[in-house]
């Protein structure tokens, strides 16, 4: 014998209703958890991840800048005319 439309929408809302009381006390629990594990771990102290990761990358860290050099300054400054720019670069840093 199954379960009429009444008592398929009675279990639906106490269901519903479990499941938004569970996730209104794990929402507070969990951040708090979150909260304190990164809070431990990205300090940099020996034995942290964050402090392993510093000392030695997984793989080689490059820095790229590129530099814009503007050829007309006293055209752009006195008729604001269009810039008129140089990409200089890239310098690369590891």
């Amino acid at each position: 014998m199954g379960c009429d439309r009444n008592c398929g929408l009675i279990a639906g809302a106490v269901i519903g209703a479990v499941l938004a009381v569970f996730g209104g006390i794990l929402m507070p629990v969990g951040d708090m958890l979150i909260e304190k594990t990164i809070k431990r771990e990205v300090v940099l102290e020996e034995g942290t991840t964050a402090f392993k990761n510093w000392v030695k990358t997984g793989t080689t860290v490059y820095r790229q800048f590129w530099i814009f050099d503007v050829q007309n300054p006293d055209d752009v400054a006195k008729n604001s005319s269009k810039i008129k720019v140089k990409q200089r670069g890239p310098y690369t840093y590891r």
